[in-house]
């Protein structure tokens, strides 16, 4: 997660809006190429059930992970509590809050069988323009292949070795599912490429904000706070938080 990695990204964003708003028919171009369906396409196909079972399968150690933290922090947890905030702030923010909170239900760009080009009623809007008839759970960007893309976070935190290994398999994996979006004429392809690069550009300051900047908070800090939150929670519900998961009495 270095600055060239920021580059790349930034860069990349930059020449695709572009391309795309010069020659906003490229993108129906692509989509015409892959075939989409008259009228509106089903992209509540068996692939997405799939693919959100994988993400949910990725984040559980995660969630488990702080669980531990928070309620019982004595005992070993599956990772340690930087890495499991790390993976489900990404997650959260991500594919969570601004692709499928914000931007698939504030962008009205309708799908590609939803436009005229394709037999749909709606008109064909370019990426940069949120003024479609669609309003909600809209094409730009593709959830989907953000949840996909979402998996070089925990791929950066392999050990070095298989590091390199990881994040290409993350990528290799994004890339099936944002050509399956397409096949399935659910989005554009300006829509799975923008999807990558805002959770990588996510990843990549979530990153810096817990890993690499100098502010970063140490792991004591963290745990802290995860204990306290663990007993406040335990103290709303009635109940005591067991910081040390000490022994009862003989």
């Amino acid at each position: 997660m270095t600055r060239a990695t920021f580059i790349v990204l930034v860069v990349l964003g930059i020449v695709t809006g572009i391309v795309f708003a010069v020659d906003p028919a490229l993108d129906l171009e692509v989509a015409a190429f892959f075939g989409v369906p008259a009228a509106e396409p089903k992209w509540r196909s068996p692939s997405y059930v799939l693919e959100n079972l994988v993400t949910f399968a990725g984040a559980a150690p995660a969630v488990i992970a702080l669980l531990i933290k928070m309620f019982r922090p004595k005992r070993p947890a599956p990772m340690s509590s930087r890495a499991a905030l790390f993976l489900i702030l990404t997650l959260a923010i991500g594919p969570g809050l601004i692709v499928n909170g914000l931007l698939k239900d504030g962008w009205g760009r309708p799908r590609p069988g939803m436009v005229t080009e394709f037999g749909g009623t709606q008109v064909f809007r370019p990426w940069w323009d949120p003024r479609g008839a669609c309003h909600s759970n809209c094409s730009f960007v593709s959830g989907e292949t953000s949840s996909a893309i979402w998996w070089a976070a925990p791929a950066v935190l392999a050990p070095p070795p298989w590091r390199m290994l990881a994040v290409g398999g993350a990528l290799l994996y994004g890339a099936a599912i944002a050509a399956v979006r397409l096949l399935a004429g659910g989005h554009f392809l300006s829509d799975v490429i923008f999807a990558g690069i805002v959770t990588g550009l996510v990843i990549w300051t979530v990153h810096g904000a817990l890993y690499r900047w100098p502010f970063r908070p140490q792991k004591r800090a963290i745990d802290a706070a995860l204990e306290r939150i663990g007993g406040r929670i335990a103290r709303l519900f009635g109940g005591t938080a067991r910081s040390n998961d000490a022994q009862p009495p003989a």
